[in-house]
C-alpha cells in the first residue's frame, strides 16, 4: 500500500476539480460538435476494429472519454449476464460507459449519476443528453459518496474511471456495496497511483484527479463482498497514462449473500 495514498480530500479541493472538469468538457463539446464526429470517424479509419464497433453501436454521438478503451480492457464485459432490471452508472461523466454497455446487455432501467449532470444534459449531439430528452433514462445529481437509492436496488453498477474523481473514495466503494443487490453485478474499473507515481510533479500538480488510490485498498473493501468474474491489473506500460499510474484495476465481481 502507497504510504502517500490519498482517499479523501476537503471539500475545497474537491470543488476545484470539479470545475476543472466541467471547463474541461464544456469547452470539448460546446465548440464544434459537427466536426468532433467527423474527427471521431475520421480517428475510425486509422482504426478499423474501433470503426467497426462505432457503426456496429450506432455511435453517432459527439465525444468519448476512453470508452472504447475501458470496453477492450473489460474483455467487451462478455463476464456480463445478458439482461439487468436495473443498472446505475456513478460518476458516468458526458459520454458514458453505459452507452456501451447497454448494446451488450438487455437493460430494462438505466439510471446516471453525477454531480455535473446538469451541464451534461446540455449537451448537443451527446448520447447522455438525448436520453434524459427522450426520457429513457433516469438521471441524478447524487455524488458517489450520497446516492439516493435505497440499499439493495441495482442488479448492475457500473464505476469506471471515477474513484479518483471524487473526495472520499473509501465512502464511495461502501455506497455502491450499499445500492448492488445480493447476486447483482458491479464493474470498477480504476488508474491506480503509488509512492512512484505520487513524486511526479505532473501527478502532484493534477487538478481534475484529486485522489489517488491503488489496488489494496480496492481489494480491502471489495474483497469480501463480491466474487470475482473478471479481475485483473493492466501494467503500467499497456495502461492509459503509464507516466502516472503503475497500473489499472479491471474488476467485474457479483455480490455475495449474505451468508457466503
Amino acid at each position: 500500500m502507497a504510504k502517500n495514498e490519498v482517499l479523501k480530500v476537503s471539500e475545497e479541493r474537491w470543488q476545484k476539480a470539479q470545475q476543472w472538469e466541467t471547463a474541461l468538457w464544456s469547452s470539448y463539446t460546446t465548440k464544434h460538435p459537427y466536426l468532433k464526429i467527423l474527427a471521431k470517424f475520421i480517428k475510425g479509419l486509422a482504426k478499423p476494429k474501433l470503426l467497426y464497433d462505432m457503426i456496429k453501436y450506432r455511435d453517432f454521438y459527439c465525444g468519448d472519454d476512453w470508452n472504447y478503451w475501458w470496453k477492450n480492457a473489460f474483455e467487451n464485459y462478455k463476464a456480463l449476464p445478458k439482461f439487468f432490471e436495473k443498472a446505475l452508472e456513478v460518476g458516468c461523466g458526458p459520454y458514458t460507459n453505459m452507452r456501451l454497455i447497454s448494446k451488450h446487455c438487455k437493460i430494462q432501467d438505466i439510471y446516471c449519476s453525477d454531480p455535473l449532470m446538469d451541464v451534461y444534459a446540455s449537451f448537443k449531439l451527446n448520447w447522455l443528453a438525448k436520453k434524459i430528452k427522450t426520457k429513457q433514462i433516469k438521471v441524478s445529481s447524487d455524488r458517489c459518496e450520497c446516492l439516493n437509492f435505497p440499499d439493495n436496488y441495482f442488479d448492475l453498477v457500473i464505476c469506471i474511471n471515477v474513484l479518483d474523481h471524487v473526495q472520499d473514495a473509501k465512502k464511495c466503494l461502501e455506497e455502491i456495496i450499499r445500492v448492488a443487490k445480493s447476486n447483482g453485478f458491479l464493474i470498477l474499473g480504476q488508474d491506480l497511483s503509488n509512492d512512484d507515481d505520487l513524486k511526479i510533479e505532473a501527478v502532484i500538480r493534477d487538478i481534475g484527479h484529486p485522489i489517488k488510490i491503488t489496488h489494496d485498498t480496492i481489494d480491502n473493501v471489495l474483497g469480501s463482498k463480491f466474487k470475482p468474474c473478471l479481475k485483473k491489473i493492466i501494467p503500467r506500460e499497456k495502461g492509459r497514462n503509464p507516466k502516472a499510474h503503475y497500473g489499472t484495476y479491471i474488476f467485474i465481481g457479483q455480490k455475495r449473500l449474505k451468508n457466503e
